[in-house]
C-alpha cells in the first residue's frame, strides 16, 4: 500500500512538471526548508556566490528592506494559515492574491488549499523581486516562503481529513503543489 501512495505522489509531480513544462529544475545548491520550519531565514546570512538567485536578481533589487517592515512581514508569514486569514490588511503590504493559480488548468485540492496559497502570495508578493517591497529577493528565502507552503497545506489536511487515506492522499498533493512552486515558482518570485 505504502508505494502505491509513493507511485501516486511520483506520478503527480511528474505531472506537474509537464503542466508546467519540461526542462525546470530546482539548482542542485539550493537547499529546501524543512517541514518543521516556521521561523523565518536569519538575514546575517548570504547566500553563496553563485546562487542563481544572486545572478537573476540586480544589486539595485537586492538591497537589504527596512528591518522594521521586515520583522513584520516575517510575523505575517509565520502565522498559522487561519491567523493569517483573520490578519488586518495592512500597508505598505502588497495583499493581492490569485488564490492557487496552477499553470495549464485544476488540480484537486485547489479549494482546499487556497488559504495556504493565499498566504503563499503574500510571501511572493512582498519578499520577491517582481514587486515594490522586494524584502529580501533570494534563492534562501524564497525556499522558506514555499516551505511555509508546504507545512500549512499540511496543517489544512490535519484539519480538514481525519481519515488516515484521505489525509494521506492530501498530504501527497500537498507535495505536488510544493514541488510546483519549488520547481516553477522561480519566474514569479525572481
Amino acid at each position: 500500500m505504502r508505494s502505491t501512495f509513493t507511485t501516486m505522489r511520483a506520478a503527480g509531480a511528474l505531472a506537474v512538471l509537464s503542466v508546467l513544462g519540461g526542462g525546470l529544475a530546482a539548482p542542485a545548491h539550493a537547499a529546501v526548508a524543512p517541514s518543521h520550519a516556521a521561523v523565518a531565514p536569519a538575514r546575517a546570512e548570504v547566500a553563496p556566490a553563485h546562487a542563481v538567485a544572486e545572478e537573476r536578481v540586480p544589486a539595485a533589487v537586492a538591497a537589504p528592506a527596512d528591518p522594521a517592515l521586515r520583522e513584520k512581514a516575517d510575523r505575517i508569514m509565520n502565522l498559522t494559515y487561519r491567523q493569517f486569514a483573520s490578519t488586518p490588511h495592512i500597508p505598505p503590504f502588497n495583499w493581492t492574491t490569485d488564490g492557487c493559480s496552477v499553470p495549464g488548468g485544476s488540480l484537486p485540492y485547489r479549494k482546499v488549499f487556497r488559504p495556504a496559497c493565499v498566504q503563499h502570495d503574500f510571501g511572493y508578493r512582498n519578499y520577491g523581486a517582481r514587486h515594490e517591497l522586494k524584502l529580501d529577493p533570494t534563492r534562501e528565502t524564497k525556499n522558506w516562503i514555499d516551505g511555509r507552503f508546504r507545512t500549512e497545506m499540511r496543517r489544512i489536511c490535519d484539519d480538514t481529513y481525519t481519515g488516515a487515506r484521505k489525509n494521506r492522499e492530501c498530504r501527497n498533493a500537498a507535495e505536488v503543489y510544493y514541488l510546483g512552486v519549488q520547481l516553477g515558482g522561480d519566474a514569479s518570485f525572481f
